[in-house]
């Protein structure tokens, strides 16, 4: 008999560690590598979050190939934002974000939203959580990651988007229709 409750309690243990999700640590120096496609092109690109604060981010971007710069996410941005930043980036310059743009983060106002409610707004539509399926599950390093993935109402776009209150990182979307797709594809 105890052999057997030995037996069950392993097996109960390993299904809770094969279920766990992995959280990327996400800070300053942090380096996102991502896969881009736009206009049926696929492409690398790195976004690194070169300073950050409570009032104050700024997010440098690579593309290789095409050139590299900056983006500032200031106060307002940071706090209430609810559109991305789709635009093409100029090679070799700073660009500030309006007041309702974020690149790559999400909101403190989006963040509190799906908290609340499960769901939030972004680019004009309103996204509510779902239930990812075996395929829409977000692995890195083939590991599961803890996301929320959010849908729009007709479901041609999908957000992941990274289970992380100080953090809360666009790792995925899909059927963008202001600009590419993204895959995140490693942190470090």
């Amino acid at each position: 008999m105890k052999k057997i409750m030995l037996g069950l309690c392993l097996l109960a243990a390993l299904s809770s560690n094969a279920q766990e999700k992995y959280t990327p640590v996400i800070k300053q120096g942090s380096k996102l590598h991502y896969s881009a496609a736009l206009h049926g092109q696929s492409f690398p690109c790195t976004f690194s979050l070169d300073s950050v604060s409570v009032n104050y981010v700024k997010v440098g971007w690579l593309v290789e190939g095409f050139g590299s710069g900056t983006w500032v996410m200031k106060t307002k941005s940071l706090e209430s934002g609810s559109r991305g930043y789709w635009g093409q980036p100029t090679p070799g310059t700073q660009e500030d974000m309006a007041d309702d743009q974020t690149v790559i983060l999400f909101s403190k106002a989006q963040w509190d939203m799906l908290q609340k409610d499960k769901k939030l707004n972004f680019d004009q539509q309103t996204f509510t959580v779902k239930s990812p399926s075996e395929q829409q599950q977000l692995k890195l390093s083939g590991k599961p990651v803890d996301v929320f993935l959010l849908e729009n109402p007709n479901g041609s776009t999908r957000i992941w988007l990274l289970n992380n209150a100080a953090f809360p990182v666009l790792l995925k979307i899909e059927g963008n229709t202001l600009g590419a797709d993204l895959t995140i594809n490693s942190v470090e």
